[in-house]
């Protein structure tokens, strides 16, 4: 028997799950993602939309996993600007396609 857990490098925000335009410096969020997933708490993570637009870094500070769900509680660290987004993106879809983490 065994336990199926999502093992995340960067949190990637549920679609509707924040107004991205309500992401501010030093603000705490809290989301419901599907499927119990681990994530690295009290280190800087990557911040991104449903759409892998990298927003900027996060820290998760709590993640309760519970009913096949995980909730997180993040920090907003820093924001990127525009042409950061663009460039993240870019490099981090090539970069998955390679992997197969995307298709």
């Amino acid at each position: 028997m065994g336990y199926f857990a999502e093992l995340n490098t960067l949190l990637k925000l549920p679609k509707g799950s924040v107004d991205i335009s309500h992401l501010a410096v030093g603000k705490t969020f809290t989301v419901l993602k599907d499927k119990e997933r681990i994530f690295p708490l009290r280190i800087a993570m990557l911040l991104a939309d449903d759409d892998w637009n990298f927003l900027g870094y996060c820290v998760v500070h709590e993640a309760i996993l519970k009913n096949k769900q995980t909730s997180l509680t993040f920090e907003v660290l820093s924001l990127f600007t525009p042409e950061q987004q663009s460039f993240y993106k870019q490099n981090f879809l090539e970069a998955a396609h390679k992997t197969g983490e995307i298709s």
